[in-house]
């Protein structure tokens, strides 16, 4: 089958879970024929690294660095684009021009999680340009990334009437225990990865590590991604009088993220909502222990390799960290465990169950 996607997510994010999603499951469809997907080119400037990263990708979808998202976006908006007979178009994102593309090809729409709709005071400037909604209605089979993200979806419109498939994101290969340690970052330390404002509720786990930090003095908080601290983040640390380095945050490159889970005690991932939590995954297939949040897909996720905390609960959270700093056998027991999970995760699984949509919206 002929299959178009388009840009407007190629164009906006340089790095990024959604990005992250098509780019792997482009690359599945590029280089696995057994899938069935032939990719309509899309002739277009970007700027996501991770396709551009990838030479093979760049010449099958004939695509070129742009100057920035703006002149990104801008051409995407503006274009005259030639199109080809396609099957099915699978678009990327929700903004108004993707709905007159490939007028008569089958139409496929991703959602990813729900939380511009539950979460309205998280809403970024794109999210305002959009129209979810209106994807939704125009579609004629949805992909969701998680029972739980399919479940907000049905809650908030249930007049959805297409066939509704999961597809579960995978896991690279990159990440796996077998990685020397990242020199920089302090032993021992307990690990969270990504941002940490509004619902991922970094704060929460600032705290927890607050309330244990005299128990075990020598332990360090390490922050790999989300931007320096905050002014209330840097306020808790001088408030709570720790020692200097106690707290530190890194921008690692994507080559040593999985250096950094896999040489930590245990990751932390204390998110409010996640329509899947792909650090959790990458957390266990690099063989750190994990405690989430018990809340929306984590716990689909994370199943019974992970331990679990009330969302915002700081208390429990603190204590779930110091019995686990405390049990080495049952680390190496949620590392075992988390192995296992993990492997449910595959980027070609996560190609296979969209493939199989396709299928199915053509009849």
């Amino acid at each position: 089958m002929r299959l178009a996607l388009d840009e407007q997510i190629f164009a906006v994010q340089r790095y990024g879970g959604i990005s992250r999603l098509f780019y792997e499951k482009a690359r599945a469809f590029a280089t696995n024929g057994t899938l069935g997907v032939d990719l309509e080119a899309l002739d277009a400037p970007i700027v996501n690294e991770y396709v551009l990263r990838d030479a093979d990708l760049v010449s099958r979808l004939q695509v070129r660095a742009a100057a920035g998202p703006y002149k990104a976006l801008a051409h995407y908006f503006t274009r005259v684009r030639k199109q080809s007979p396609v099957d099915v178009v699978h678009n990327t994102f929700y903004l108004p021009r993707g709905l007159s593309e490939h007028r008569g090809a089958k139409r496929v729409v991703t959602i990813y999680d729900m939380i511009p709709e539950l979460m309205p005071k998280t809403r970024r400037r794109l999210d305002f340009l959009t129209r979810k909604h209106a994807y939704l209605h125009q579609a004629d089979h949805v992909v969701c990334i998680s029972n739980s993200a399919r479940d907000d979806l049905l809650s908030i419109y249930p007049d959805i009437e297409v066939p509704v498939t999961i597809a579960y994101p995978g896991v690279s290969e990159a990440f796996h225990p077998k990685v020397p340690p990242v020199p920089e970052l302090p032993a021992p330390y307990i690990l969270h990865v990504g941002n940490r404002r509004h619902y991922k509720d970094g704060m929460t786990l600032l705290k927890a590590f607050v309330a244990i930090a005299g128990e075990f003095p020598s332990l360090k908080l390490v922050l790999v991604g989300g931007g320096p601290l905050s002014q209330e983040e840097r306020g808790l640390i001088a408030q709570a009088e720790l020692p200097s380095g106690s707290v530190s945050q890194y921008s690692l490159p994507d080559s040593q993220v999985p250096s950094a889970y896999a040489h930590a005690l245990m990751t932390i991932f204390p998110s409010r909502y996640e329509g899947f939590g792909l650090p959790a995954v990458e957390a266990m297939a690099a063989g750190s222990p994990l405690i989430l949040a018990n809340t929306s897909s984590l716990p689909e996720v994370g199943g019974d390799a992970a331990g679990y905390f009330p969302p915002g609960d700081h208390a429990t959270l603190a204590r779930l960290i110091a019995e686990l700093l405390d049990d080495e056998h049952r680390r190496v027991s949620m590392t075992m465990l988390g192995f296992q999970q993990a492997k449910k995760f595959t980027w070609t699984g996560y190609a296979q169950a969209n493939a199989e949509a396709y299928t199915k919206v053509l009849g």
